[in-house]
């Protein structure tokens, strides 16, 4: 991924909208990339940060920053075990399937 591509991901970043693929690459970038961390603490502060400043809310940027990381990364591992556990019920229901089809065939 290069700095222009995560720069468009952002606002999709922001708005959990990035497949699983998309999150492990935007995540990647993102530890690896100075700059990027740069630009989404300004989108970030813009987004989320604005807003609250305008009320009159406290608003730790950093802090709230890596909490949302911190809940994609584990979105990211959660999604990554259930594709895992569906392939693996995927596996069991094909040999489920095998064994019934020749226990069927010795019988008859």
């Amino acid at each position: 991924m290069d700095h222009k591509q995560f720069e468009a991901e952002v606002p999709t970043f922001l708005d959990d909208r990035l497949s699983n693929e998309e999150l492990a690459d935007f995540l990647e970038h993102y530890d690896e990339c100075a700059a990027c961390r740069d630009e989404l603490s300004i989108q970030y502060l813009v987004r989320a940060g604005l807003p609250k400043l305008e009320t009159g809310e406290t608003f730790h940027l950093q802090k709230e920053l890596d909490s949302c990381l911190r809940a994609a990364r584990e979105r990211l591992h959660r999604r990554k075990r259930l594709r895992s556990s569906a392939y693996i019920l995927e596996v069991i229901t094909l040999l489920a399937c095998m064994a019934a089809i020749v226990i069927t065939a010795v019988f008859i």
